[in-house]
């Protein structure tokens, strides 16, 4: 207890004042005045990404139906995938070397894209048009072999591939 002049004050903790400051400081910073200012839509690059996805996941279908109409996903796979034309394929599968493999690319939006194999004898270099033509690769396994698979400048839409073995 404490003694102001006449007075007996009883101390009180500084969270009970937090307490009592807090619900009217959030009603205050929630009010706002209607009609003082127009109403503005802002367009932000959300809203326009929110958009691209549809043409993706369309072309990504179309391209993914080809594909499987030609080839199985059974056990003969050994991997597949599905990339936009802009980031390419790259990847350096694991296969048995001396076995004979199938490669199968679908590309569908405009442009085109071309298979190049690391080292450069494991496969041949082969253009691929993005109108959704299936393209057969063969080629045989080596243990240290590189596939890619890039769009050529201004091509766009999506790539879908498998490697099977033959």
């Amino acid at each position: 207890m404490e003694v102001l002049g006449d007075v007996l004050v009883k101390p009180r903790p500084g969270w009970v004042l937090g307490c009592a400051l807090v619900p009217a400081i959030c009603l205050t910073g929630c009010t706002t005045d209607q009609g003082s200012e127009p109403e503005r839509t802002v367009t932000t690059n959300a809203t326009r990404r929110s958009a691209e996805p549809q043409p993706e996941k369309r072309l990504t279908a179309q391209a993914q139906a080809a594909l499987d109409a030609v080839t199985k996903a059974d056990g003969s796979m050994v991997e597949s995938g599905a990339e936009r034309v802009s980031d390419g394929v790259h990847t350096q599968p694991d296969l048995a070397d001396g076995t004979p493999y199938k490669l199968t690319v679908v590309c569908a939006g405009d442009g085109a894209a071309e298979i190049a194999f690391t080292p450069h004898d494991a496969g041949s270099t082969k253009s691929i048009p993005c109108d959704g033509s299936v393209v057969f690769e063969r080629f045989t396994g080596r243990n240290s072999m590189r596939l890619d698979v890039q769009g050529k400048p201004s091509a766009t839409g999506m790539i879908v591939w498998r490697i099977n073995k033959a």
